[in-house]
């Protein structure tokens, strides 16, 4: 009788519990708890995904539109046309010294070497307006301005000697050659901007037909 009566005494001053004391616990209370974590992290999922792609569509609108600035030529500033202007009283002066050291010899040999600085000119000249102004017309004004003072001195005659040419007496074949390669110059060139300019504009219409 004494044995039996101390078991519970002992059980309660160890905090033993024999197997099988607790009641279980229910089984729904672990999936309530892990609802809450899906649906924070669906929602998070959701903003994630709603974040790349304003992130993507805002990425594709800047690129547009400096797709668009970029083939867009330049407006021109006035100090952009009067580099033009000045860039075109250089053309003149050079047709000056190309028909003025036409004339030149190596020795014996005609070195007409002032016609391929001109045709180096005219091919420069031209796309260097363009792309300060994004103007046909600025393209086109060195090589006007060239083209006329070289004929004109070409054309021009000696007053002093009348019925004698001004810049070369012998030897003309020289002013073709300047003439000729100045020409084919300033026309790749100009043709090489208006080709240029085509293309930008077909992209750009391409890019709005297709937006």
């Amino acid at each position: 009788m004494s044995g039996t009566a101390d078991r519970p005494t002992s059980q309660a001053v160890t905090g033993f519990e024999p197997a099988g004391s607790r009641a279980p616990e229910p089984k729904g209370t672990e999936s309530t708890a892990s609802e809450p974590t899906a649906l924070t992290d669906g929602a998070d999922a959701i903003e994630s995904t709603a974040s790349e792609s304003t992130a993507s569509e805002s990425t594709a609108s800047e690129s547009t539109a400096s797709e668009s600035t970029a083939t867009e030529p330049p407006a021109g500033r006035p100090a952009d046309w009067l580099l033009v202007l000045w860039l075109s009283a250089l053309s003149g002066w050079a047709a000056l010294l190309g028909i003025a050291y036409l004339p030149l010899y190596l020795g014996s040999i005609p070195l007409p070497i002032s016609a391929a600085i001109g045709a180096a000119i005219m091919w420069w000249a031209p796309r260097t307006c363009y792309r300060l102004t994004g103007s046909m017309p600025a393209a086109v004004l060195p090589a006007a301005v060239w083209f006329t003072v070289s004929v004109w001195l070409v054309l021009a005659r000696n007053p002093i000697m009348t019925g004698v040419p001004l810049t070369v007496v012998a030897g003309q074949w020289r002013v073709m050659v300047l003439l000729g390669l100045g020409s084919l110059a300033a026309a790749a060139s100009v043709g090489m901007v208006w080709g240029d300019r085509l293309r930008d504009k077909l992209a750009t219409q391409r890019r709005s037909g297709g937006g």
